[in-house]
């Protein structure tokens, strides 16, 4: 926006495609370079052509007085293909000038009628039949398939409510010195968001044809997309993954196949998209993705005569991925092609993520608290992700023309029409933190390592209904030269221990002081369990420290004075249960919100690992459950409590749940400050029939859920 704040763009319905023909460029024959849509070619009257596409109606384009009947015309070029449902003529209502009393309208989708010049063959639409009198002249777009296919989603009518359409044609049957036409309004389907999808970081990864796999996505009638051959669709490639750059909500598909000689030899084809979830469920024989695909349909086209253009219409969902295939193995020779495949929604973007330039702060700083203002309609969101860090190093990529990318050796065996220049990317060095937590607060402590020299964001912004769009206003980096401007780095022994266990560690921070440095009076460091008998040594020698507690999950420890050229090490016992554990640190001083991240010593020189959890052994530990309870008021056995140990969890807690014999649910238990506990009571507080229950406690992780269970004896 001008005021530089950020909102998702939208995807509309039912758009006059000749108001923004300008914004779209294509190849032609007579140019070396794409040229942009507009008014192709006039018969007469060139000076006053544009104003039939200005959307006004007291401008209007007239041939010249003089000019001959037959250049009594005037030919828009939309610049893309689309899939119009109306033409629309607008004459001017202004004294002295009058409609065209007879006409006729043409239209041609795009396709040369030879290959090699810019010919091109057109079909009437709309003609007058008397003498015309109106200011407005409507006709209506259809295409005939008389095609036997049938699917989910599939409109199985031989009559399609649009047309394809590139150029249209206006052409006078009569002369009259004052008629004047204001403007022709192709109306459309709506934004095609197929279009543009690898300029805007997308890529098409095709099973075969690859030269041409973005061909089918351009607008281009001329270009094409083939599939031939025999055998199953993985062996010859009939397939393919397409990205789409953002998360759109969808609610129709055309694609539109040939043949050079007639009809296409499509039998079948299936479609399923993904938002770009990780694979969960799919297998890779069915979609050879990693993400988790949905199916949309799967159209059965076997029966003649045969399809050439299928319109999908379903309830509107989330897709980023699309990925198509014909499911069966093929009997004889096939080959066809796609021409377009175009894909609607209205709408809001779902969800666009973007990443900003690496932010240079102009010298090593400490980066106290990020801030952003959005604002943020209900299901809206904005989720913004920081790393750090201070070293660069230059990648080069190679990309095929369709956007995807290929190794050095395979780009330079291209053909230059088939390649996109050399990408220099400047990478992250080794010292970069990596992505932090989301910063759900608008006003927040800075999350990732400091102090650092180069910080880099992650937005998202998206939505849960196509009708709101969230606006992000601006993001804020509040930071100060740092406390110790040549950084400070930790290390931690041991580095390696049992599950579980109380261990004792040492960890160590080595600051790098320069002159002029306020140095640090206050060290924190990230607990997996509360720390233990914490001693202090500064610079080697014992130091009684000025406090220690436990913050949230953090140990703080505070000096009675400040460190300013020394080692400082901080001894302690504590217990670990997750592998590869990172003990994160920051010094600060007291009295003063500015800290100052701490940066392993070297990759995982602050991090502890559990071998028994690495190598993925029962997530669900030690279970301790008391296996007789008696609620009678005595004092003795009033409550079961149920102790476990989970190893290697990130995510959702466990669920604890109490079941009968017969395999009936009857409670799930909530814990308390001191854990899971049962008083032999229902769902509704009810004391139950005495006898065995069955505690169960349920884990759900990325591979699957994990059960265990223990018998409680319930007695009065």
């Amino acid at each position: 926006y001008p005021d530089g704040s950020i909102g998702l763009d939208r995807g509309n319905k039912g758009i006059n495609a000749t108001s923004d023909a300008q914004d779209f460029v294509h190849l032609v024959k007579s140019s070396k370079a794409p040229i942009p849509g507009g008014i192709r070619v006039v018969g007469s009257g060139a000076e006053t052509a544009h104003n039939v596409l200005d959307g006004r109606t007291d401008t209007w384009w007239q041939p010249d007085l003089d000019a001959a009947l037959q250049d009594r015309w005037i030919e828009v070029d939309l610049g893309r293909m689309v899939h119009a449902t109306q033409i629309r003529l607008i004459f001017p209502d202004t004294l002295g000038l009058r409609p065209f009393r007879n006409f006729s309208v043409y239209i041609n989708d795009g396709e040369r009628a030879t290959a090699a010049k810019d010919v091109f063959q057109f079909i009437r639409v709309g003609r007058t039949t008397e003498p015309n009198q109106e200011r407005v002249v409507e006709y209506d777009l259809m295409t005939i398939d008389p095609g036997m296919a049938t699917g989910d989603h599939l409109t199985i009518s031989d009559t399609l409510n649009f047309a394809r359409v590139q150029y249209v044609r206006f052409k006078a049957e009569e002369n009259h010195s004052a008629a004047a036409l204001a403007g022709i309004d192709v109306i459309a389907v709506g934004d095609n968001l197929a279009l543009d999808s690898v300029r805007r970081g997308g890529e098409i990864r095709a099973g075969g044809n690859t030269n041409n796999s973005a061909a089918f996505s351009d607008g281009d009638h001329n270009t094409k997309w083939i599939a031939t051959g025999t055998g199953s669709w993985i062996d010859e490639g009939h397939y393919f993954e397409w990205d789409l750059g953002a998360v759109f909500w969808l609610d129709r598909m055309i694609i539109e196949y040939g043949h050079p000689w007639g009809q296409p030899t499509i039998k079948e084809f299936e479609i399923s998209t993904s938002t770009g979830a990780p694979l969960a469920g799919l297998t890779i024989d069915r979609v050879r993705s990693n993400y988790d695909y949905q199916l949309l349909t799967l159209v059965n086209a076997i029966r003649s005569p045969v399809r050439s253009i299928y319109d999908l219409n379903f309830l509107p969902r989330k897709a980023r991925h699309i990925f198509y295939h014909n499911p069966s193995n093929i009997e004889g020779w096939v080959w066809y092609t796609m021409f377009e495949y175009a894909l609607y929604g209205e709408g809001y973007v779902a969800e666009v993520e973007m990443v900003s330039d690496f932010i240079d702060l102009g010298g090593t700083k400490s980066i106290r608290r990020l801030s952003w203002e959005a604002d943020l309609p209900q299901g809206t969101y904005v989720q913004i992700r920081s790393q750090t860090g201070d070293s660069f190093f230059i990648e080069k990529k190679y990309y095929h023309k369709n956007g995807q990318e290929v190794v050095e050796g395979q780009w330079n065996k291209l053909p230059k029409s088939q390649k996109q220049p050399i990408v220099e990317i400047q990478r992250r060095g080794s010292d970069w933190s990596g992505w932090s937590q989301i910063y759900t607060e608008p006003e927040g402590v800075f999350l990732s390592p400091s102090p650092r020299g180069f910080v880099q964001l992650q937005v998202r912004l998206g939505n849960e209904n196509p009708e709101v769009t969230p606006l992000l206003r601006n993001i804020v980096l509040h930071f100060d030269d740092a406390l110790i401007s040549g950084g400070v780095s930790s290390r931690i022994l041991p580095r390696q221990v049992v599950f579980d266990s109380l261990q004792v560690f040492s960890y160590v921070l080595k600051p790098s002081f320069r002159a002029g440095d306020q140095g640090f009076d206050r060290v924190y460091i990230q607990m997996p369990f509360p720390a233990e008998n914490v001693e202090l040594m500064v610079g080697g020698e014992p130091v009684v420290p000025a406090g220690v507690a436990m913050v949230g999950d953090s140990l703080k420890i505070d000096l009675f004075e400040r460190v300013r050229r020394d080692s400082v090490e901080v001894i302690f016992q504590t217990r670990i249960q997750a592998n590869a554990t990172a003990f994160n640190g920051w010094v600060s001083v007291i009295g003063d919100d500015l800290q100052q991240g701490v940066k392993p010593e070297d990759q995982h020189a602050a991090t502890v690992f559990v071998p028994s959890v690495a190598i993925g052994q029962e997530l669900i530990r030690q279970v301790e459950v008391t296996p007789l309870l008696t609620p009678n008021g005595d004092g003795i056995n009033e409550e079961a409590l149920i102790h476990f140990v989970l190893a290697k969890v990130e995510g959702a807690g466990p669920e604890v749940a109490i079941f009968d014999l017969s395999g009936q649910q009857v409670l799930v238990l909530n814990a308390d400050a001191g854990g899971f506990k049962w008083d032999g009571r229902g769902e509704y507080g009810q004391l139950l029939p005495a006898g065995v229950y069955i505690c169960q406690i349920k884990l759900a992780v990325d591979v699957g859920v994990e059960r265990a269970q223990r018998i409680i004896n319930l007695a009065y």
